[in-house]
């Protein structure tokens, strides 16, 4: 087949698509029989700038056209986000067919910056089948960041990304390859501005630990890493060594391992905190849980995550007697207390499954530091004070049509609880039904008990009572408890309770104290 189509047979072929009715795959425009010109042109059915980009790229082999020029050519299609699928995978197969000295450094250089960020499965395929082919060791850390974004519809294992890992470092199990990658993350990066080597190495570190996470559930794999690998490595930055340092003590002190890149930061300023009366409160509240932690037992021990650890040392100090319940005693006593309520289940979205946010739907799943969580959250729910804060907050919110407001639980010296807003920054008032938490509110609430949103941007949303996906996302990524409070009616809310691990509790409707605002 002719890689042009020749003016003479256009009306013959216009007349082929209409009685065909093929239109919509037709052009105007005809190939102008120069290759780069037509790869350029927009106008030209897809095909026939992917039969472009083959002759142009066939002359360069033959030595009649310029390699750096049509590569160039080549490589602007690889990167634009408006190219046509099928030609941009033509063009940066053809890219990564080049194994000449010149070709082969640029496409290498071109594939570590496209892929930590490809979402693309067949250009991922076809970059990593160049990288294992050629031995690109130095691929890794872009294979580590886009391994660690999620694809539900393919197991770890089947991923091009595991594959190419193991042909890499055939000597190393994967987990190890992303510690070293989590531990060494500037490696591999080009760039001349320290400021953005900074960023690319902070990005790659925070996914680096998020597939480890995904990879490692049981947190068996990181503890070896921490407890006896760390110390035959050389080399590791300041940074890291403070990083393994903040993570040891956790593992050690607290029998804690964040899950995620949030939950690192969280940690990081637990241990050191900017701010000097927030350092001593920290290390004052560290001291106290670490040794709360080491008295529990096995049981209470299992599964215990970051989040957990305020809930066990409030406890210590105001309910003794739940630290020794069991799962079972702990869940006969939150059953008692919610089995009374009125409850307002949210409404499926579309595609959805069917919402489980009943206590008993969970138990199953839920490790004993859920279940006292669940309870002392509930505790704090009650606090007249607390409530009266709620309600005033609600009213703030319904008047606010920009933003949805939020916020944190934390111990008050005076009242045992209070409820903290804080209100989104200009920047980050999305709508009327979104809630972005600030950096200072996180910087807040190292010691806090949850975070808090509200659903009231009218007097009744009952049917959104309940986490939306994107508020679930955003818990599973801050590591953090969480609540929604929505409005009911005007003397009501109905509090929902949800974790990282995608477990959500309906605590029911709760009314405003009397007298309240």
């Amino acid at each position: 087949m002719n890689n042009s189509i020749r003016l003479h047979s256009l009306p013959i072929i216009l007349c082929m698509l209409l009685i065909c009715g093929a239109c919509s795959t037709s052009s105007k425009y005809t190939p102008s029989g120069n290759p780069l010109l037509d790869l350029r042109n927009p106008e030209l059915l897809t095909r026939d700038r992917v039969s472009a980009a083959k002759t142009a790229w066939g002359e360069v082999e033959q030595g009649i056209r310029d390699r750096e020029r049509t590569r160039f050519a080549l490589k602007n299609l690889a990167w634009s986000g408006a190219t046509e699928r099928d030609l941009r995978l033509a063009v940066l197969q053809l890219l990564m067919s080049d194994y000449t000295d010149e070709g082969s450094a640029d496409s290498r250089s071109m594939a570590r910056l496209i892929l930590p960020n490809e979402k693309d499965p067949e250009a991922i395929r076809i970059i990593a089948l160049r990288a294992i082919d050629s031995g690109w060791d130095d691929m890794v850390p872009a294979l580590v960041r886009s391994f660690a974004r999620q694809n539900p519809d393919v197991p770890d294992h089947g991923r091009i990304e595991y594959a190419a890992l193991r042909e890499l470092r055939p000597d190393e199990t994967i987990p190890q390859v992303v510690f070293e990658v989590f531990l060494y993350p500037t490696r591999g990066i080009e760039s001349e501005q320290e400021l953005s080597v900074l960023r690319i190495a902070q990005r790659t570190r925070d996914e680096a630990w998020g597939l480890l996470s995904r990879l490692d559930p049981t947190g068996e794999s990181r503890r070896h890493f921490l407890d006896v690998e760390i110390d035959s490595l050389e080399g590791l930055s300041e940074d890291s060594q403070k990083l393994i340092e903040d993570l040891q003590a956790a593992r050690r002190e607290l029998d804690v391992l964040p899950d995620s890149s949030m939950e690192i930061g969280w940690l990081q300023t637990l241990r050191d905190h900017p701010d000097l009366r927030n350092r001593d409160l920290n290390q004052e509240w560290w001291a106290e849980t670490s040794q709360v932690v080491q008295s529990l037992g096995v049981e209470q021990r299992n599964g215990i995550e970051m989040r957990h650890l305020e809930p066990v040392r409030w406890a210590s100090q105001n309910r003794p007697a739940w630290l020794k319940l069991g799962r079972e005693s702990l869940y006969a006593v939150l059953n008692e207390r919610l089995s009374g309520r009125v409850h307002h289940k949210r409404k499926n979205e579309k595609g959805e499954p069917p919402r489980k946010e009943r206590l008993g739907d969970w138990f199953e799943s839920m490790p004993w530091g859920d279940l006292l969580t669940i309870l002392i959250i509930d505790e704090a729910m009650k606090n007249p004070v607390v409530l009266e804060q709620l309600f005033i907050q609600r009213e703030l919110d319904q008047k606010d049509e920009t933003t949805e407001y939020g916020g944190v639980v934390e111990t008050d010296s005076d009242t045992g609880w209070r409820a903290v807003l804080f209100r989104p920054r200009q920047r980050d008032r999305v709508s009327d039904q979104r809630f972005v938490a600030s950096d200072d509110m996180f910087r807040f609430s190292d010691r806090s008990l949850a975070h808090y949103h509200f659903h009231a941007d009218r007097r009744s949303n009952s049917q959104y009572a309940g986490p939306s996906i994107t508020d679930q996302l955003n818990a599973s990524n801050s590591g953090r408890n969480c609540m929604v409070f929505t409005s009911i009616d005007s003397e009501a809310i109905n509090i929902d309770v949800y974790f990282p691990n995608g477990v959500v509790v309906d605590l029911g409707e709760f009314v405003e104290p009397t007298g309240g605002g």
